[in-house]
């Protein structure tokens, strides 16, 4: 990986590290603020706080048991 080295005004640095989440880099929120890198769902959900995470954890295995339990029709076509 290339690294450059930037100045930044101490204001700039200030707002960086308020917009920066836990596990991130400085380069992750400066792509994430300006939307140029695209990340899937799993690096999304890292960045997700735990407790949150685990509801929507809880909530996609109960919308997979209910669709687990429908059982699909023979439609004529």
């Amino acid at each position: 990986m290339v690294t450059k080295t930037i100045n930044i005004r101490e204001s700039a640095y200030i707002a960086l590290t308020r917009n920066k989440r836990s596990g991130e880099s400085y380069s992750d929120v400066i792509l994430r603020i300006t939307g140029e890198e695209k990340k899937n769902v799993g690096d999304f959900l890292k960045t997700i706080d735990p407790e949150i995470r685990l509801e929507i954890a809880d909530a996609v295995t109960s919308a997979k048991s209910d669709l687990d339990r429908i059982k699909p029709r023979k439609v004529s076509l």
